[in-house]
């Protein structure tokens, strides 16, 4: 059984608490946007992007469950 990967649901979370709360929010974000949430690091950059690619290819349960996007 695979296991999730926190990391991703911490920055899903933070996504959601900035008020980027359904698919088509995180898919609308800008770089601009993500930019702009508070106190983000480089790696959450990368974890966003992953979020995105994500949704994106409705594959979200996989992601989180450190499958390949």
């Amino acid at each position: 059984m695979a296991q999730i990967n926190n990391k991703y649901v911490r920055s899903l979370s933070k996504l959601m608490e900035a008020g980027f709360s359904d698919e088509k929010a995180i898919l609308a974000m800008t770089m601009d946007d993500i930019l702009a949430l508070p106190g983000i690091s480089v790696a959450e950059i990368v974890m966003i992007n992953g979020i995105q690619k994500a949704v994106k290819a409705n594959k979200v349960i996989t992601f989180l469950g450190g499958g390949e996007v």
